[in-house]
C-alpha cells in the first residue's frame, strides 16, 4: 500500500469518526401545553388538567388550587391530573414546567392556563315569610288610601304565599367560600332611633 492509500484511508477514517463522534443535532419537539376543564368552577369543585410534555414535567401549581396537581401519563407525551379549586373566587393561572433536556430544547418551557372560580348562582327555593315580617296585606290600609301606582300589582297578589317559590336574598345566602357563616344584616325598624354600635 502506497502513501496515497494510507492518506486516503486516514481521511476516510477521520471522516467516519467525525460522523459518529459529532454532537447530535437537536431534535425538535413541540413546546409544552396545558388545558383545564372546566374553565369556570365553584369553590371546592374538581378541576381537571391535560398537559403535553416531551421531557420531565413538574406538578401543576396555582394559588387557585388547594394543592399541587400531579400529572400522570395518559399516553405518550400526554398527561392528566385532577385537583380541587380553592375556597376563594377570582381568576387564577395554573402552570407547569417541562424540561426537554439537551436533546429537546424546544420542548422546554412553562405552559400556563387560566381558570376562574365563581360563586354558584343563587337557587330558587320555596321560603316562608320570616316571623318578624309585616302581617299580611289585610292589616294594611285599603288600597284606596294609598297613592296610585301603575308599577305595583294589585294588593291581593302582593301578599306572600308560602307555596310560591322565591329567590333567597343574597344577604341571607351563605357567602361564597366561607361555609357556615352568614353576613349580619342591620335591620332598623321604621321610625326607630339609630343608637349605633349595637349588636
Amino acid at each position: 500500500m502506497g502513501m496515497k492509500g494510507i492518506v486516503a484511508g486516514a481521511g476516510l477514517l477521520a471522516m467516519t469518526a467525525g460522523v459518529f463522534l459529532a454532537p447530535q443535532a437537536s431534535a425538535t419537539a413541540p413546546p409544552p401545553e396545558l388545558s383545564v376543564s372546566p374553565a369556570k368552577v365553584a369553590p371546592g369543585q374538581a378541576v381537571n388538567f391535560t398537559a403535553s410534555c416531551h421531557g420531565t414535567r413538574t406538578a401543576v401549581t396555582s394559588p387557585g388550587l388547594t394543592g399541587p396537581v400531579t400529572l400522570s401519563v395518559q399516553s405518550g407525551a400526554t398527561y392528566t391530573g385532577h385537583g380541587k379549586a380553592a375556597g376563594r373566587t377570582g381568576k387564577f393561572k395554573a402552570s407547569f414546567h417541562c424540561d426537554g433536556g439537551p436533546n429537546l430544547p424546544a420542548a422546554s418551557g412553562t405552559a400556563t392556563v387560566e381558570f376562574e372560580i365563581v360563586c354558584p348562582p343563587p337557587t330558587t327555593t320555596p321560603t316562608k315569610p320570616p316571623s318578624s315580617s309585616k302581617p299580611p296585606s289585610s292589616s294594611q290600609p285599603p288600597s284606596s288610601s294609598r297613592p296610585p301606582s301603575s308599577s305595583q300589582p294589585p294588593s291581593s297578589s302582593s301578599a306572600p304565599s308560602s307555596s310560591s317559590a322565591r329567590v333567597v336574598p343574597a344577604a341571607l345566602a351563605k357567602p361564597c367560600g366561607t361555609p357556615g357563616k352568614t353576613p349580619q344584616v342591620k335591620v332598623t325598624p321604621s321610625g326607630a332611633p339609630q343608637t349605633g354600635g349595637g349588636i
